[in-house]
């Protein structure tokens, strides 16, 4: 499949249906977000939010478990001064997931003189795969957590 006018096609589509292209004019998705997350982890870094003495989070704070993402802002307090195993201790699901965002940001501000955004197609045949994998890395996460007793 050849790519529409306009777009410049990154890699082939592969046989389970992934394609990444950078189309023109596409509103750039991982910059934003990442400039979302980049003002957080300011916050995190400049109020000390990752050491609060009490935990912030509704479902803890009530049932006294945590929630899927409890560690999430410790895990981010790490990313800050680069200790990435001290980020996996406290959430590995979130860990992966803002260094994931931090790469998309960077893809995205590459592309941004060009116009273009970083946009990945999953087909059918890998949708299925992808969201069942989501839910599992929820649950694993989770289970984690509850196990680390965060």
């Amino acid at each position: 499949m050849t790519p529409a006018a306009g777009e410049v096609e990154m890699a082939a589509a592969s046989p389970w249906g992934l394609r990444l292209r950078a189309p023109v004019g596409r509103l750039p998705l991982g910059a934003v977000f990442g400039a979302i997350g980049g003002l957080g982890a300011f916050a995190v870094g400049l109020l000390g939010l990752d050491r609060l003495p009490f935990p912030v989070c509704l479902l803890k704070s009530v049932t006294g478990l945590p929630c899927p993402t409890c560690g999430s802002t410790r895990a981010l307090g790490h990313l800050l001064h680069l200790d990435f195993a001290g980020a996996l201790a406290m959430n590995p699901l979130a860990t992966g997931g803002l260094i994931a965002l931090a790469a998309w940001a960077a893809a995205d501000l590459s592309l941004l003189p060009r116009g273009r955004a970083l946009e990945v197609e999953i087909g059918p045949p890998l949708s299925r795969w992808v969201r069942s994998g989501a839910v599992a890395a929820i649950l694993a996460n989770w289970i984690y957590l509850l196990a680390a007793g965060r």
